[in-house]
C-alpha cells in the first residue's frame, strides 16, 4: 500500500511571510524594500526552518530535505551575502549619484528614480579673526564664491528622494547645517553621519561665500566642486564628479578621481592628481599634473609644467618655462614652448613635438617620435623607435638601440649611434658622425662641408651625397667583400689586398676630412642628383 506524501507548509509560510512584509511596507510600516533585501533576507531562512519544524510536528514519520531544497539554501546564502555586502558598501549611493550627460549638464541617475523634493536652508557665520575653512559635503555639490570680510554665508539645498512631499519634508527637517570651529579650523558640514542609520535617501548641495584670502579645504565624494572668482589658497578633493575652477587667485592643491577637472584663468601654482580628464588654460604659475587613463590638455601657462600620465593623451601648447613629461602609452603632442623640454615616453602611439625655442631631451622606447623646428640642442636616448627629426638649429645627439633615424635640416653638429635600422640625414650643416650596424646609412647636404664627416658601419651600405663643387679629403674602406664607388674626379679606387674596397684622395682644394668604414657592403660617394657612379672599384 502506497502512502501519499502530505504537502509541506514551507512554501505557504514563505509566501505568506513575504506578502506580509511587502504589505506593511506599502503602508510605510517597517523597513524599506532595499533595506529588507540587503539586511533582512535571513528572515527567509527563518521561515524555511519554521516550515520544517511544523512539518515535523504534522508528520510523525519524520521530515527530510530534498536535494533541490539543499541547493536552494546554498543559493539563498550566496545571494543574500552578496546583497548584504552591496548594501553595506557605497555602491547604492554611487549608482544613485552616477552622472548622466544631458546637454551641457550632468544629472544624477537618482533624479530619474522616483520623486524628489528640494528644501532650502541658509546660515551666516561671523568670524572674529581669519581662520582656515573646511567644507565637508560627501554627497552633493559645493560652489564657492567671494564674499564679505570675516563672514561665511551658506545656502544649503536638501534634495530628498521620497514618493510623498510630506514625508520628504519631515526628513528635510532632520537634515541640518552645522558650522563651528574645530581644532583651529572653521568647519561647514551637515549632520549626515548622524542620519546614516536611518537609511534616508538625500543629497545636499552647498553654495558658500567666503572672505578674501581664505585658506579653504573642500571635501566631497559624489558632488561637483566649483570655485569662481575667489582669492585664497585651495585644497580640494572630489571623486566621480567635476572639479571646476575659474578666475581665481591663489595656489591650488587638487585631487579628483574619475571626474573631469577644468581650471581656467588661475593666478597661482597648481598641483593636481587625477584619474579623469584634465583641462587647464591660462595659468600664471607652475603646474604639476599626475593622471592615469584619461587625457590631459594644457594651454597657455606662464610657469613650469610637469605632467605624468598613463595610457592616454597629453596635449601641451604655449608654455613659457621648462616642461617635463613622463608618459607610458597614449599620445604626446607638444607645441609652442618658450624654454626647454624633457620627455620620458614608453610605448607612445604618437609623439609629436614642434616649435620649441630651447633644448629638447628625449628618452623614448617603442614609440614614433617626431621633432620639428627645435631652436636648441636635441639629445635622444632611444630604444626600438622610429625617429623623425626636422629643422634643428642646435646640435643633435642620439644614442639608440634598434631605432631608425630620419633627419632633415640640422644646423649644428650631429652625433648618432644606433643599431639594426637605417639612418638617413639630409641637409646637415656641421660635422656629422654616425655609428651603425645591420642598417644602411645615407647622408646628403646641398651646402659645402663645414665640418668633418665620419661614418662607421657594419653589415650596411654607406651613401654620401655632396655638392658638385665640394672640397674635402676622403679616406674610405669597405671590408669583407664590400666595394667603393665615387662620382668625383680625382677620387679613384685604391688597390688593396684581399677583399677590401678603398677610396682615398683630395677633391678640389681639400678641406674637411671624410672617413667612411663598413663591412660586407658598399660605400658610394655621390654627387647631388647623380644617378650612377662614374668610378667604381672592388
Amino acid at each position: 500500500m502506497s502512502h501519499k506524501r502530505r504537502p509541506t507548509l514551507m512554501g505557504g509560510l514563505l509566501w505568506t511571510g513575504l506578502g506580509v512584509v511587502f504589505l506593511l511596507n506599502s503602508f510605510r510600516i517597517g523597513p524599506g524594500v532595499r533595506t529588507m533585501v540587503g539586511r533582512y533576507w535571513p528572515i527567509l531562512l527563518i521561515l524555511l526552518g519554521l516550515g520544517k519544524v511544523i512539518d515535523y510536528l504534522r508528520q510523525k514519520e519524520g521530515v527530510s530535505l530534498r536535494v533541490g531544497e539543499v541547493f536552494g539554501i546554498f543559493f539563498l546564502l550566496l545571494i543574500g551575502s552578496v546583497l548584504t555586502l552591496i548594501s553595506r558598501s557605497h555602491f547604492p549611493i554611487w549608482l544613485r549619484n552616477f552622472p548622466i550627460d544631458i546637454g551641457e549638464r550632468q544629472v544624477p541617475i537618482g533624479d530619474f528614480l522616483g520623486n524628489s523634493y528640494t528644501f532650502s536652508q541658509e546660515a551666516a557665520y561671523r568670524l572674529t579673526s581669519p581662520v582656515p575653512l573646511r567644507i565637508d559635503n560627501a554627497y552633493g555639490n559645493v560652489a564657492v564664491t567671494q564674499g564679505g570680510d570675516r563672514e561665511i554665508k551658506v545656502r544649503l539645498a536638501k534634495k530628498v528622494y521620497q514618493n510623498e512631499e510630506s514625508q520628504a519634508r519631515k526628513i528635510a527637517d532632520e537634515i541640518r547645517l552645522e558650522g563651528g570651529t574645530d581644532a583651529g579650523i572653521f568647519v561647514v558640514k551637515t549632520n549626515r553621519e548622524v542620519l546614516a542609520s536611518k537609511d534616508y535617501r538625500f543629497r545636499t548641495d552647498m553654495e558658500v561665500s567666503i572672505p578674501r584670502k581664505s585658506l579653504i579645504q573642500v571635501r566631497t565624494s559624489y558632488g561637483d566642486i566649483r570655485i569662481t572668482n575667489v582669492t585664497g589658497k585651495f585644497d580640494l578633493s572630489t571623486i566621480h564628479r567635476q572639479l571646476d575652477i575659474r578666475d581665481c587667485n591663489g595656489d591650488v592643491e587638487a585631487s579628483n578621481r574619475y571626474g573631469d577637472s577644468r581650471i581656467i584663468n588661475l593666478t597661482g601654482n597648481l598641483n593636481i592628481e587625477a584619474r579623469g580628464p584634465v583641462y587647464l588654460e591660462t595659468i600664471k604659475g607652475d603646474v604639476a599634473v599626475r593622471n592615469e587613463y584619461s587625457p590631459v590638455e594644457i594651454k597657455s601657462v606662464e610657469g613650469k609644467v610637469s605632467v605624468s600620465n598613463t595610457e592616454n593623451k597629453i596635449d601641451l601648447e604655449e608654455i613659457s618655462k621648462p616642461v617635463v613629461i613622463d608618459a607610458r602609452g597614449g599620445q604626446i603632442v607638444v607645441r609652442n614652448l618658450k624654454e626647454s623640454l624633457k620627455i620620458t615616453a614608453r610605448h607612445s602611439r604618437r609623439l609629436q613635438v614642434s616649435d620649441v625655442a630651447s633644448s629638447v631631451v628625449l628618452n623614448s622606447s617603442y614609440s614614433s617620435p617626431s621633432l620639428k623646428n627645435i631652436k636648441g640642442n636635441v639629445e635622444i636616448d632611444s630604444k626600438s623607435d622610429e625617429l623623425a627629426l626636422e629643422g634643428l638649429q642646435g646640435f643633435l645627439k642620439i644614442r639608440g638601440e634598434g631605432s631608425s633615424v630620419r633627419v632633415n635640416t640640422v644646423a649644428g653638429p650631429i652625433d648618432i649611434v644606433t643599431t639594426g635600422k637605417d639612418v638617413v640625414v639630409n641637409d646637415f650643416g656641421g660635422s656629422c658622425k654616425v655609428t651603425n650596424e645591420d642598417g644602411d646609412v645615407k647622408l646628403s647636404t646641398r651646402n659645402r662641408l663645414k665640418g668633418d664627416v665620419s661614418v662607421k658601419n657594419r653589415r650596411g651600405a654607406i651613401d654620401l651625397f655632396l655638392p658638385d663643387d665640394a672640397s674635402f679629403l676622403v679616406d674610405a674602406a669597405a671590408r669583407n667583400g664590400g666595394g667603393a664607388e665615387s662620382d668625383f674626379e680625382g677620387i679613384v679606387p685604391v688597390e688593396a689586398a684581399g677583399d677590401i674596397g678603398m677610396l682615398k684622395g683630395k677633391v678640389n682644394a681639400g678641406g674637411p676630412r671624410i672617413v667612411l668604414e663598413t663591412e660586407y657592403n658598399k660605400i658610394r660617394l655621390r654627387k647631388q642628383g647623380s644617378e650612377a657612379s662614374k668610378n667604381s672599384g672592388n
